[in-house]
């Protein structure tokens, strides 16, 4: 009975710790990515093409692109600051 103590409890404590860490940083992730969509403006003068929307969209890819209609009613992609890596939206 000592023995399986002196074994199970470590491995109780250890199993812990690494369920712990894991719930900790996957909630971390699935906050980080959430984030606001910015759209590129072609017409904008330079270093002020990429602009900030009111859209959030999120970073991990999940099939559907993060989408924006502007007032002429065309549909732009959205992408993350510095319009380089595209969005998607949250599921």
């Amino acid at each position: 009975m000592k023995n399986l103590r002196k074994i199970a409890l470590p491995l109780a404590i250890f199993a812990f710790g690494i369920g712990s860490a894991y719930a900790g940083t996957a909630s971390d992730k699935t906050e980080n990515s959430i984030t606001q969509g910015y759209r590129f403006d072609a017409l904008a003068p330079p270093g002020q093409q990429c602009m900030v929307t009111e859209h959030e969209c999120s970073t991990i890819p999940s099939g559907d692109v993060c989408t924006y209609e502007d007032s002429s009613s065309v549909e732009q992609n959205l992408f993350q600051p510095g319009c380089v890596n595209v969005l998607f939206k949250i599921p």
